[in-house]
């Protein structure tokens, strides 16, 4: 399929390889930069003239960034550079909205679907942030409920696909890489910087490893205490007071900002009486014993070991709940207050 134009007043479009080589369609559209989400190099190519990229691509700015087309390919980590290049190409930046600039264009090795409306969708988040999260829109008539970026993430990122797809029906990018887009907006689509310095993706960067390492039935090589980051400082979603303690001991167990969040199964009329948390620092002596599934006790908390967790895959878990992070509190040996 042929270059499509994403809708707004940027000259900015999606294609599929093909595109790099319709160089009447790269001069029509005045491309000026264009970003490969694939290894490529342009010397290798020629146009339906038999015409070499040296001579008919000569004027463009050309960007590659390797990255295959699957789920488990770390996205995330290229996004900064890709925006970056987008951005310069269109003279633009989230705080100058009427910015106008040259044409780029986003293509990868297959149809133009996936990899390159990833890049386009980065950018779109990271530029136009009011068009696809309400709250952040200036001058509104009303005040909209507040709401973090993690939990309006899946709603921003469908909605900057959506838009591509208005031009690009096509466009479908992977679910994997549909979960590291909605990070990167939970991040603030920090373009600037070092992102493997950023929690959020140290976090899930952590669970990638927990994940391969699980895959094969073999603990993890290191261990991450969520409480031991960051001077244990972390924003509660939900109920900011929710705790949950030992019945005997009365010690918390748990504190809201590492209680994992989870929906209850469709089919499933009956309250869940089960809570999942982020491994926390007094699960150490259990957890570097190199287990990585089973029940476990911690008998640090009371004289004889009175409270059970379960570590692992366990099939009880919710769907949603990655796999990396799933601790149980196993009914009746906790409390929970608020």
């Amino acid at each position: 399929m042929a270059l499509s134009k994403v809708e707004g007043r940027e000259e900015l479009y999606v294609g599929g390889l093909w595109a790099m080589r319709r160089s009447d369609s790269l001069v029509e559209r005045r491309i000026t930069h264009v970003l490969s989400m694939v290894a490529i190099d342009p010397a290798t190519l020629k146009n339906f003239k038999d015409e070499p990229w040296s001579q008919y691509g000569r004027e463009i700015e050309h960007l590659s960034i390797d990255i295959d087309d699957t789920e488990d390919a770390n996205l995330l980590i290229e996004l900064p550079r890709a925006v970056r290049f987008i951005s310069q190409a269109l003279g633009s930046s989230p705080a100058d909205l009427g910015a106008q600039g040259e044409a780029a264009a986003s293509q990868d090795h297959g149809e133009g679907k996936s990899r390159s409306v990833s890049a386009v969708v980065a950018y779109l988040l990271w530029r136009f942030p009011g068009r696809f999260d309400s709250s952040l829109a200036p001058n509104q008539s009303e005040t909209p409920q507040p709401q973090t970026r993690r939990e309006t993430a899946a709603k921003a990122v469908d909605a900057a696909v959506g838009w591509i797809q208005r031009t690009r029906p096509m466009a479908e990018p992977n679910e994997g890489f549909m979960k590291q887009l909605q990070l990167w907006w939970e991040m603030g689509c920090p373009v600037e910087g070092d992102i493997e310095t950023h929690p959020i993706y140290q976090r899930w960067a952590y669970d990638r490893e927990v994940q391969e390492h699980l895959a094969v039935g073999q603990a993890p090589s290191r261990l991450r205490f969520e409480d031991e980051i960051d001077g244990g400082e972390r924003t509660a979603a939900g109920n900011p007071g929710l705790s949950l303690r030992c019945k005997k001991c009365r010690r918390s167990l748990a504190t809201a900002p590492f209680i994992i969040d989870h929906q209850r199964a469709e089919q499933t009329t009956a309250q869940c009486q089960h809570h999942f948390i982020e491994p926390l620092s007094w699960m150490r002596d259990e957890l570097e014993k190199g287990r990585s599934t089973g029940d476990f006790s911690a008998p640090t908390l009371v004289a004889a070991p009175a409270w059970v967790g379960t570590i692992g895959r366990g099939s009880s878990a919710p769907a949603g709940l990655g796999d990396a992070r799933r601790f149980r509190f196993n009914e009746g040996v906790w409390t929970m207050s608020s």
